[in-house]
């Protein structure tokens, strides 16, 4: 399939289109901001570092980054049950829908590879009323979080496609990193990518997605 955008002359021929999910598929980025503020207070935490190495990262690895280690699994559990009962705010990113019912009529491979659980991936997706995919990479599938390219490689082996032929919607600097190590192309979500990635959209409605015949 061939991939264009408005207002950009780029076009990428792939096989498989693999989605982070929070800030680029849902948008639950001010619940989650507002849950680490009141964890990172809790804890005696500096907030804003918090909340600035969070960005694309899994729970666990912020847990692990911030508290020591007897406390780690209390820590994560409690922030990730918070996470949970939030869940229900995510709403769909602009055009979502479009673009997800176009990969889904035309038969087109897509997956989510996200470093949320797959509990709170379900959830936002079903407040979100966004289809679930059939493949998803969910933080507790991986080793290694974000930037680490496993997850976008384990998709792609899931969907027997190879990581070259696949394009990765991201928002966040962590998921991009990931992105280019794997192999893979990118396009960052919002304006705020435009210095990470050659091509950026603010919403999905400057897709073109043309099948092969």
């Amino acid at each position: 399939m061939q991939v264009r955008f408005q207002h950009s002359t780029h076009c990428y021929a792939v096989q498989a289109i693999l989605f982070d999910l929070d800030g680029t598929l849902v948008e639950s980025t001010g619940s989650i901001g507002q849950i680490l503020q009141n964890w990172a207070e809790q804890n005696a935490l500096d907030a804003s570092k918090v909340i600035a190495f969070s960005h694309g990262k899994r729970s666990i690895d912020i847990v692990r980054a911030f508290i020591q280690a007897s406390e780690v699994d209390a820590q994560y559990q409690q922030l990730t049950a918070q996470f949970v009962q939030a869940a229900d705010q995510a709403q769909a990113v602009n055009g979502a829908f479009d673009i997800l019912n176009a990969l889904n009529s035309k038969q087109i491979p897509w997956a989510i590879v996200s470093s949320s659980e797959r509990i709170l991936i379900e959830a936002r997706l079903k407040a979100s009323g966004l289809p679930m995919p059939n493949v998803v990479v969910a933080a507790e599938d991986i080793q290694q979080g974000k930037p680490s390219p496993e997850g976008y490689l384990k998709a792609a082996q899931i969907l027997d496609i190879p990581i070259e032929a696949c394009l990765v919607f991201e928002d966040a600097a962590a998921g991009i990193e990931a992105v280019f190590k794997a192999g893979a192309k990118c396009v960052g979500v919002g304006s705020a990518m435009q210095a990470c990635t050659d091509v950026f959209i603010e919403n999905y409605h400057q897709i073109l997605i043309e099948h092969d015949s």
